[in-house]
């Protein structure tokens, strides 16, 4: 095995289950990451039993890890800054049932937003989120699982909160748009920042505020200079794209399939 094994995220297209492992591995894609959203409490998606036979089955077919699982809308709702208690129980238990999930299909990391609604914004948010996110990492180290961040934080303000959280199995999920996008951070220099805490790799791209609207090296994030970063680093694991290829801005320069490829070639090229 490599240095690096790239992959894709569910959300990136439209194919899941056994169609999505087809396509990781027709483009020689190494793993998958995939998103639990609220359909898991009414038994769809990977709520469903047949769905989750259907990913451990096309798993092993294809040669395709499952990477792992994120709760992809927690951040519409908040355990940060709940507006009332019914937020607050669904943000949780969001959180909760993926875990669970994670050891159902062998995942060795889950991937917990703290963005948007569940943002941190100021001190109360800031000891809400290290209240929780001790609780869940607890939960999840318990069943053999580490809890990685996506933040939208400088580098001082993350090393804040890992301290407040003092957990080792406590990583950073790094993007490499999203920071940018917010703020205009350069990202080359937030992944240097924070290589020695980083145990996982969102890639996309985009123009300005847009997130994930141009192909990798199209947009103005600096999609390069971050890839050299990483090169220069003692990163070792995953690099999962998670450019979303039905945006408006890309969706007419072919299909879903010829997109992720070219951005498969892009990583390959640069950092094979």
């Amino acid at each position: 095995m490599g240095r690096f094994q790239y992959g894709v995220c569910e959300w990136s297209v439209r194919a899941r289950g056994k169609e999505l492992c087809k396509l990781a591995a027709d483009l020689k894609l190494d793993c998958i990451q995939l998103g639990a959203g609220e359909e898991i409490f009414a038994g769809r998606g990977l709520g469903s039993g047949n769905m989750l036979e259907e990913y451990l089955a096309a798993s092993e077919k294809y040669g395709v890890k499952i990477e792992s699982l994120s709760p992809q809308f927690v951040d519409q709702y908040s355990f940060t800054m709940p507006k009332n208690i019914s937020e607050e129980q669904i943000a949780v238990e969001l959180v909760n049932k993926t875990i669970e999930l994670c050891t159902v299909l062998g995942c060795h990391y889950f991937l917990l937003p703290i963005l948007c609604k569940n943002d941190i914004c100021d001190g109360q948010s800031f000891h809400k989120a290290v209240e929780y996110i001790k609780r869940f990492s607890d939960k999840a180290g318990g069943k053999g699982i580490e809890t990685y961040l996506e933040l939208n934080q400088n580098a001082s303000q993350i090393h804040d909160l890992l301290d407040a959280v003092d957990d080792p199995a406590v990583k950073i999920f790094f993007d490499s748009q999203n920071l940018y996008a917010h703020n205009g951070t350069s990202m080359a220099r937030h992944f240097s920042e924070l290589a020695e805490f980083i145990g996982g790799i969102h890639l996309k791209d985009g123009a300005g505020s847009v997130l994930s609207g141009s192909l990798l090296g199209e947009g103005t994030s600096g999609f390069f200079k971050t890839a050299q970063a990483i090169i220069n680093s003692d990163y070792s694991g995953s690099l999962i794209i998670e450019n979303v290829y039905g945006k408006p801005t890309v969706c007419c320069m072919g299909s879903e399939k010829e997109l992720l490829a070219k951005d498969v070639e892009t990583l390959h090229r640069v950092f094979d």
